[in-house]
């Protein structure tokens, strides 16, 4: 139960620029540009600190700014989860994320990003305190996830769809949990967002680990393989890329054009 949303979490953080028109740097809201500028350059640990300082301090001016705040959200996620290596250190952004995620949902009720970063925060918040205290949040989270997905299902490539597909897959049906809705989730996530390789990583994962369906399993990772990422700063869509490779590989039936990629 420990790592029910590790799988699921590991790849999110490049959500941000998730949405058409916000790849264009020039676009950004004037107040966020050069912390939003910092975290498309998160791949450099120092550039992710400095974004979560600088959104932080956007925050702390405008304690009522729901933009500021579910980006101090995400930034603590990122930060806590791929940079910090002390228990206590993770903790405590978690739970400034959490904190700051739920209010951007109490100043912002119909943002997509408040309701999705404070799930994510308040998921990792309790796999660090004890499976215990995540089992009992769950249903929260769980709510923030289904809003957000209400709101924008191709936000974070459908990521909400994604992390409810994985807590589906991850919890006994005894908690509720239901492989077949996982699958859907995930067959979902990949309609919401046709080019994100993890869509297409988790559902042949599933299909091929729980359904035993290895032929359709191959041919989705294969479909996911194809995806074409542009954007440097996808550096999670590209390590779905290995993983799929990798998952082929297991199976042997790496195909051709790839195997000098």
């Amino acid at each position: 139960m420990k790592n029910i949303f590790a799988v699921a979490l590991i790849f999110l953080s490049g959500t941000l620029f998730a949405s058409p028109g916000m790849m264009d740097v020039s676009r950004l809201p004037d107040r966020f540009a050069k912390a939003d500028v910092a975290f498309l350059d998160r791949v450099n640990s120092g550039k992710a600190i400095e974004a979560l300082e600088l959104y932080r301090a956007i925050y702390s001016r405008i304690p009522k700014d729901s933009e500021a705040a579910w980006r101090v959200s995400m930034a603590c996620y990122f930060v806590g989860f791929n940079i910090s290596r002390n228990k206590d250190e993770r903790i405590k952004l978690f739970a400034e994320g959490r904190d700051a995620g739920l209010a951007a949902a109490e100043y912002n009720p119909i943002s997509t990003e408040a309701h999705f970063w404070a799930a994510v925060n308040m998921a990792l918040y309790g796999q660090e305190v004890g499976v215990l205290k995540m089992l009992f949040t769950l249903g929260a989270i769980k709510e923030h996830l289904e809003k957000s997905l209400e709101l924008d299902p191709k936000y974070a490539y459908g990521g909400a769809s994604r992390i409810l597909g994985k807590i589906d897959e991850s919890l006994p049906e005894v908690l509720g949990g239901s492989k077949e809705r996982a699958r859907r989730y995930y067959e979902k996530a990949i309609g919401y967002a046709p080019d994100e390789p993890l869509n297409y990583l988790f559902l042949a994962r599933i299909l091929k680990e729980h359904f035993k369906d290895k032929p359709r399993a191959i041919k989705v990772a294969s479909a996911g393989l194809d995806c074409k990422i542009e954007e440097p700063y996808r550096f999670e869509s590209f390590e779905a890329l290995r993983l799929l490779k990798e998952f082929l590989g297991d199976a042997g039936t790496v195909p051709e054009k790839y195997l000098k990629n």
